[in-house]
């Protein structure tokens, strides 16, 4: 495994680590905050590092092209769906069930919700799904699906809200209400370029995948 392979895969590491540091570490202090921002700013740094790494020493392979959109992945989505939770247990105590499209908890002292609303997390999980299927079928067929710009900039966008989501209850003291309203608004806008690059992959790939539906040969030519 090359050293590119290893960055890539310590993804699949560092999500575990800030699901944990979300979920378990204490409000108080804003620890969870700090701990969790601190290792998904780690992880987009690896993502950054292992393309640079695979280039300056001609170590780009097929299985660098599959792994580093599949950890990006299970990353990524891993902390959003953590998202959905209250932090450290305890999360933003709001008044009312709904808030602003939140999961709404049963928490001591009263309700809490997490920070991320739960209909675009769901949006960008259902594209992934789909984004999988696809790289599977094409890959019986010989065929590996580089990422296309759309899905940089969706990784790009995941990765913004996900930092700053994070750093801002952890530098700006504490959970105020409009932090909420950012993640609402970037998680949304973030699961829109991700279902624009799902319709994206589908229509540059429209004559590979009618082939595959019509069970005749496909022309390798993407």
């Amino acid at each position: 495994m090359t050293l590119a392979d290893q960055v890539t895969l310590a993804r699949l590491g560092l999500m575990p680590m800030a699901v944990a540091a979300y979920l378990l570490l204490p409000v108080e202090g804003n620890l969870c905050f700090w701990v969790a921002a601190l290792i998904c700013g780690l992880a987009e740094y690896t993502d950054l590092l292992d393309g640079q790494i695979a280039r300056r020493r001609n170590e780009v392979s097929d299985f660098g092209k599959l792994a580093d959109p599949f950890c990006d992945v299970i990353y990524r989505i891993g902390v959003f769906l953590a998202l959905l939770l209250p932090a450290g247990g305890v999360g933003w105590l709001v008044t009312a069930p709904g808030n602003i499209g939140q999961l709404v908890f049963a928490v001591p002292g009263g309700l809490g919700c997490g920070l991320a609303p739960w209909f675009p997390v769901f949006l960008m999980v259902l594209r992934e799904v789909i984004a999988g299927a696809l790289r599977a079928m094409t890959a019986t067929k010989g065929l590996v699906l580089a990422a296309r710009t759309s899905g940089k900039v969706k990784a790009w966008l995941q990765g913004i809200t996900l930092i700053t989501s994070l750093a801002f209850p952890a530098v700006l003291g504490g959970r105020q209400p409009w932090m909420l309203t950012w993640t609402f608004w970037a998680t949304w806008v973030t699961a829109i370029v991700s279902i624009i690059s799902i319709l994206e992959y589908f229509w540059v790939n429209r004559r590979v995948l009618g082939q595959l539906i019509d069970r005749r040969p496909v022309e390798k030519s993407l």
